[in-house]
């Protein structure tokens, strides 16, 4: 379950037939028993492959090694770098699925690791020597057994006579999800989390991952229930929100869970008098935060848009809490934006599709909320699905002030530049946020036939009344994206979730592609680390949640030398 670089070596499948045709006496018999057998061993061993790492053969001057790659079900089959090791560099060293593969300017990896043991492969040039864990430096061209257990790093050491370099590597839980990155351009420098659970849920735990721009998981917690989506919060912390498959918030021990890097419960989170659904959970500068609700409002008639005349609806609901649950604002999107405000070609679908409550009530998903983001010093910018548009309000009386894409209203700005789709620029839209004045949006172009979802950007005027295209990234891997994703800015570029698809992208300035990751499911949001916590911090809480067995300070076997 390693990650693949897109010069990874290409496994190759192995087919196995009988030549033989010669039959003799009861060859039906025999025939018949052979293909039981043979049918036993296939299932057995797909078995194997689908639940373990499988090996495949390379070749290195004449030299077979095995290389392991991810799972069979995974679709992944080039390991991430692996033996045998070259020539590039005057000292360097390998594991058969170290991530990434060497470079002597990277001072951290990960690998997976058979709990207790792994093996590293070294070759030095003579004049420089490698340390590997508890062993003595050497030179040549040899292997040595690291012991670390699974969660806990060792250290590779390279002396070159002048200066000795450490290089860490951290040992990958067995179970960690696969994941897949391809770089087509020098990516924009930074990390990001993502939480995810990788299928079949019934066999697999949730994650949530801190990944660095090249792909390498810095920092890693199970979780005990599905999320939404989650960050790391410049205090230092982690975010998360609980999920129970139910939608919405619906089961009362929904919460959005805040925790230490190194895992301690440090409070819960809920919305007061609704309940608490997953979609926000935003820290703004005072320590207070920004949370939501699919807040249930009946009755409600919706005959006007071919609905019942009674019946109910989930409403867009916000509120900001302190640290200490005291609720200081709300808003409820019903007492701000008409029911005309929802997009006409969602009614069919949102009526034909309601929620049921306990009382067996239909709840149609008039608004659906999804992100609320602080802009200048008295409002708030929210994204809302069902009406295909983003709306500034007013933080003091929660008016709307402006509206960008959807139905046409009074407060619509007007869109300028040369944006293609202009006539109607976002559609099922997710994650808007503001830096300074741009404003960034992620488009999943939802039942909008032959468009792509995009991270577009506009630049808001308000004093103009005018949105003015800036730019837009496409991913040719992504054509649909039926809901969720995220855009948020990513040191000189951008990052992208896209939705319902297994991809997270980045971007650099010139919104040229700059890598792309496959994950094992669709991630709902990625989000960028904020520069307030480092990868010294994330490497500081993994080695707090390191196994309580210390790593071997003697050597255990003797290391392997290779044959110059």
């Amino acid at each position: 379950m390693n990650g693949r670089q897109s010069d990874g070596v290409a496994a190759k499948a192995a087919n196995m037939s009988d030549t033989s045709s010669a039959k003799k006496p009861n060859s039906r018999n025999r025939n018949l028993l052979i293909l039981a057998i043979a049918v036993i061993v296939a299932v057995g061993v797909g078995g194997i492959v689908g639940a373990f790492a499988y090996r495949e053969r390379v070749k290195d001057n004449n030299r077979e090694v095995a290389a392991v790659t991810d799972y069979g079900r995974s679709g992944i089959t080039d390991p991430a770098g692996g033996f045998p090791l070259g020539n590039k560099y005057p000292a360097q060293f390998t594991t058969k699925t170290i991530y990434p593969r060497f470079n002597p300017d990277r001072r951290y990896y990960v690998t997976r690791c058979v709990p207790g043991k792994i093996d590293v492969e070294v070759r030095a040039e003579a004049g420089t020597t490698v340390k590997v864990g508890a062993y003595p430096p050497m030179s040549g061209h040899f292997a040595a057994e690291a012991r670390p257990m699974t969660g806990q790093d060792f250290t590779v050491t390279i002396d070159d006579g002048n200066k000795a370099t450490d290089y860490e590597i951290r040992c990958l839980p067995d179970d960690f999800p696969f994941w897949e990155y391809k770089r087509f351009k020098a990516p924009p420098k930074g990390m990001f989390f993502m939480s995810y659970r990788p299928d079949p849920k019934d066999e697999n735990r949730n994650w949530a991952v801190v990944f660095d721009q090249d792909g390498t998981p810095v920092w890693w917690m199970p979780t005990e229930t599905n999320t939404l989506g989650g960050q790391i919060l410049r205090d230092g912390t982690v975010q998360y929100p609980r999920g129970f498959g139910d939608g919405f918030g619906k089961d009362p021990r929904a919460a959005n869970e805040v925790r230490t890097l190194d895992g301690r419960l440090i409070r819960l989170v809920r919305v007061k008098g609704a309940p608490t659904d997953g979609h926000e959970y935003t820290l703004l500068p005072n320590g207070n935060v920004l949370i939501v609700s699919y807040k249930p409002r009946y009755p409600v008639d919706l005959s006007s848009v071919g609905g019942e005349k009674v019946s109910g609806t989930l409403d867009g609901y916000i509120q900001e809490q302190t640290p200490s649950g005291k609720v200081v604002w709300s808003w409820n999107s019903s007492d701000h934006i008409p029911l005309s405000d929802t997009a006409p070609r969602w009614w069919k679908r949102l009526i034909g599709n309601p929620h049921e409550n306990l009382e067996g009530q239909d709840q149609i998903d008039i608004f659906h909320l999804n992100t609320v983001e602080p802009y200048g010093k008295d409002q708030y910018v929210i994204s809302s699905r069902h009406t295909d548009a983003v709306f500034g309000i007013s933080k003091k009386t929660g008016e709307v002030l402006w509206k960008f894409g959807g139905v046409k209203t009074p407060e619509s700005l007007t869109i300028e530049g040369d944006d293609p789709h202009a006539d109607y620029p976002i559609a099922g839209n997710h994650d808007a946020r503001m830096t300074g004045n741009i404003l960034s949006v992620h488009d999943n172009a939802t039942n909008i036939e032959g468009r792509q979802p995009r991270m577009v950007r506009y630049r808001i005027d308000l004093e103009n009344r005018t949105a003015t295209y800036v730019g837009q990234g496409i991913d040719p891997k992504v054509n649909k994206s039926h809901c969720c994703g995220g855009v948020r800015p990513f040191g000189t570029g951008w990052l992208v979730a896209w939705g319902n698809n297994p991809y997270v992208s980045a971007f650099n300035s010139k919104d040229e592609l700059a890598f792309r990751m496959k994950v094992p499911i669709p991630v709902y949001r990625a989000v960028p680390v904020p520069p307030q916590v480092t990868e010294a911090d994330l490497n500081a809480a993994m080695d707090r949640m390191e196994s309580s067995i210390p790593q071997s300070k003697e050597p255990v076997n003797p290391p392997k030398i290779f044959e110059k």
